[in-house]
Parts: structure tokens; C-alpha cells; sequence
């Protein structure tokens, strides 16, 4: 690991985030996939990366997803292969599907 990150002429530059622990809801599912803090899950989660601040809505669905900083997904959502970058809101009840060849790209701070 040191001899990969600890270079003096290759240092990280990144904005710290310090946040509280991702909360899981009672009926919350994870697999296979990175999750940041600070996040509130409540939906399923599989094969996606989510980054810090994201919340996922009560009956959502994502698969196979990256989801940036601070979007707000609502309850019963449906995303199968979309990249969603930063602050999007999603509204409750909408279904969005992309292809592992072509994802479906939310652009930031979008209202859908």
C-alpha cells in the first residue's frame, strides 16, 4: 500500500468528506456494492457504488448503478445501469433503465 500511495511524486488530491455512518433501514438490502458515509438506505442495493450523502428511498430498486454525491432517490424507484451525478433528486415512482453497453447519464443537479 505504501508503495503506492505514499509517493512524493504521486499524492492524492482529494476534498475530505467528513461524515456519520451510512444508516441502513430495517428492511435495507446490500450486496455487492460500495457505499460511502453518510448515506440513508432504505431500498435494494446491488452491484452499485454509491458516494457520501446519497438517500435511497423505502422500496427503491438500483442494479448495477454509480450514484454521485448527495442525489435523493424516492420511495419505489426502479434504476437498472445509470450513472446519476451529483445533487440529482429522483421523484418517488420513476423507473429508469439503461443498457450495460450504453448507460443511462443523469447530468447534475437534474430534477426527474
Amino acid at each position: 500500500r505504501a508503495e503506492i500511495f505514499d509517493l512524493p511524486d504521486r499524492p492524492i488530491v482529494t476534498l475530505e468528506r467528513s461524515d456519520v455512518s451510512t444508516y441502513y433501514g430495517d428492511h435495507a438490502k446490500v450486496k455487492n456494492s460500495l457505499v460511502a458515509d453518510g448515506c440513508m438506505i432504505e431500498g435494494t442495493v446491488e452491484n452499485c457504488i454509491i458516494f457520501g450523502g446519497v438517500k435511497i428511498g423505502a422500496g427503491s430498486t438500483l442494479r448495477n448503478c454509480i450514484i454521485m454525491n448527495d442525489t435523493v432517490i424516492g420511495e419505489r424507484v426502479e434504476l437498472d445501469c445509470v450513472i446519476s451525478d451529483k445533487n440529482v433528486e429522483i421523484q418517488p415512482y420513476v423507473t429508469l433503465n439503461g443498457s450495460s453497453k450504453l448507460p443511462l447519464v443523469i447530468p447534475r443537479d437534474a430534477k426527474l
